[in-house]
C-alpha cells in the first residue's frame, strides 16, 4: 500500500482515546509481519483490531501514567508507541515503552529513528534516568534496530508465552540527567 510513496511532513504527536483504533491496526499489521515464523499463526491470524483496541483503552484507565504517541507522515498515521514507568523494580528510574511498531510498509525510511528519538525526549523531560524495553530475542530486526540506536541489551530476559514460550530480552538506554 505505502510502496514507492515518499511522504515528507512527519510529526509524532500525543494520542488520544478516539487514536486507539488506528493504534491497534498498526501494532497488528506489524505483529503479523515481524513475528511471521516467530509467534505461531494461528495466534497471528486470530489477532482483531477491536480486542486489541479495547486492551489498549483499560491501558490508559488502568494507568494514568501511560501514554500513547502516533508518528504521522502527511497526515498519515504510521507508527505507534507507549511510554510509561516501567513495572521493573530494579529500574526505579526509567521509562518504558511496552509497545513500538509500524506499519509493515514504511519500515526502514527512518520512521524508528524518529519516534524513539521523541521517546527519549518525553522521558528526559520527565526526570527519568533510564529509558528501556523489552523484545522478543528472535526478532531480529527490532534487536538489530535498538542496538543500532544505542540501546544496550543488558542481560535480563523473561519468558513470554505467546501461542508458545518465547524469551524477551530488556534493553536500556541512559538518559542525560537533569535535576
Amino acid at each position: 500500500m505505502l510502496e514507492g510513496i515518499r511522504l515528507e511532513k512527519t510529526e509524532v504527536r500525543t494520542a488520544t482515546v478516539s487514536d486507539v483504533p488506528i493504534i491497534a491496526h498498526i501494532i497488528n499489521e506489524a505483529w503479523k509481519s515481524a513475528y511471521a515464523g516467530i509467534v505461531p499463526q494461528p495466534v497471528l491470524g486470530a489477532l482483531s483490531d477491536e480486542k486489541k483496541a479495547a486492551q489498549l483503552r483499560i491501558g490508559l484507565q488502568r494507568y494514568p501514567t501511560m501514554r500513547y504517541y502516533l508518528l504521522e507522515a502527511d497526515g498519515m498515521p504510521l507508527g505507534a508507541a507507549s511510554l510509561h514507568p516501567t513495572r521493573d523494580v530494579d529500574l526505579p528510574d526509567a521509562a518504558e515503552f511496552s509497545f513500538f511498531y509500524f506499519l509493515p510498509g514504511v519500515w526502514r525510511r527512518g520512521y524508528g529513528t524518529i519516534l524513539l528519538h521523541y521517546l527519549i525526549h518525553e522521558a528526559e523531560e520527565r526526570g527519568y534516568r533510564q529509558i528501556c524495553c523489552w523484545v522478543l530475542e528472535e526478532n531480529k530486526r527490532a534487536v538489530a534496530f535498538y542496538e543500532s540506536q544505542g540501546m544496550l541489551r543488558d542481560g535480563k530476559l523473561q519468558t513470554v508465552s505467546i501461542g508458545k514460550d518465547l524469551t524477551a530480552v530488556r534493553y536500556v538506554m541512559d538518559l542525560p540527567f537533569k535535576e
